[in-house]
């Protein structure tokens, strides 16, 4: 069974090499475009502020945890309303993903979302489809905006 498990700053930055590996290799495209090193330092700094948080999804095999990714998080609070929406900053797979992990992975950051009080999910994605009527209008279309309610 999938589990989710929310990693707290000291343990964030003992194992943030690896941490800090993932998270760079799945940006979104709302990443500060600054050098690498300045734009990772800034995502440890709020890592370590409380404002992003990390969860590792692991499956235990024989009492032994073996990751499957690593995930960050911002809860967002919308500016016009009491409402919040778990941003899902990055997402980083360490092995291949079955349908019934990356399922089991959205029922997680479900369950999670609504114990802090959040209406929805929200994400970027590089998925086909609306790139074209972006790319139409001058727009960047490598990535696309996906909400879901919870």
């Amino acid at each position: 069974m999938l589990r989710m498990l929310k990693f707290y700053p000291d343990q964030v930055a003992r194992y943030w090499d690896k941490i800090g590996n993932a998270i760079e290799q799945a940006l979104p495209p709302i990443a500060d475009s600054r050098k690498v090193e300045s734009r990772m330092n800034g995502i440890l700094e709020s890592i370590l502020a409380g404002k992003i948080e990390v969860h590792v999804f692991v499956v235990y095999e024989d009492e032994r945890p073996i990751v499957y990714g690593i995930a960050s998080t911002a809860i967002l609070n919308a500016a016009d309303s009491d409402n919040k929406e778990l941003l899902i900053y990055s997402v980083y797979a360490s092995r291949s993903l079955s349908r019934d992990i990356i399922f089991g992975a959205l029922e997680l950051f479900k369950k999670y979302a609504k114990s802090q009080g959040c209406i929805a999910i929200s994400a970027y994605t590089n998925v086909e489809g609306l790139k074209n009527l972006f790319t139409a209008v001058g727009g960047n279309s490598s990535f696309t905006y996906l909400r879901l309610e919870v």
